[in-house]
């Protein structure tokens, strides 16, 4: 994809997601419907790290943002509306089993949501540079074999499993 086109998408993007962070602001989300509404309602959920960027971002497109050392707040809460139809949907239905167990735990609905995007988005990034389909496999079996352990303790075990996913 060219540069030229891609800025054209995150031009296009950013503008929309200011359009929801507007409607957002409002709460009058019964005028959304589908991701539109879960975008907005993990807007509202994220509002105090991430308002100055959902108000300008219709200005800011041209910015792209170093993983290295900031935060995509877009990225991130796109990554929470993925997380929250793989739920809505049980698909996979490992992903809801996770989830389930989390809760059992005490862990809120909000952590394991990013507990669960935090598994998820080095799988896709590693597809990303691959330029071919994440790792839902890999996905589904890290799900399987952290959802019995503690939420602290995943946090911990994650790089190690993820690290490989970045290394030819």
């Amino acid at each position: 994809m060219t540069d030229e086109v891609t800025l054209e998408l995150r031009k296009l993007t950013r503008q929309r997601m200011h359009d929801i962070w507007e409607i957002a602001k409002t709460g009058d989300l019964d005028v959304l419907n589908g991701d539109d509404k879960r975008l907005a309602q993990a807007m509202l959920e994220h509002q105090e790290e991430y308002s100055n960027q959902f108000e300008i971002a219709d200005l800011t497109y041209d910015h792209e943002f170093d993983a290295e050392t900031e935060e995509n707040p877009f990225l991130h809460i796109t990554l929470h509306v993925v997380v929250e139809n793989q739920l809505e949907a049980k698909e996979p239905i490992e992903t809801y089993q996770f989830y389930n167990s989390m809760r059992r735990k005490k862990y809120s609905h909000h952590n394991t949501v990013h507990l669960i995007a935090s598994i998820l988005a080095p799988l896709i990034v590693s597809a990303l540079q691959r330029n071919r389909a994440p790792g839902m496999k890999k996905y589904r079996s890290l799900l399987k074999k952290h959802k019995n352990k503690r939420p602290e303790k995943i946090w911990s075990l994650l790089d190690r499993d993820l690290d490989p996913l970045f290394q030819d």
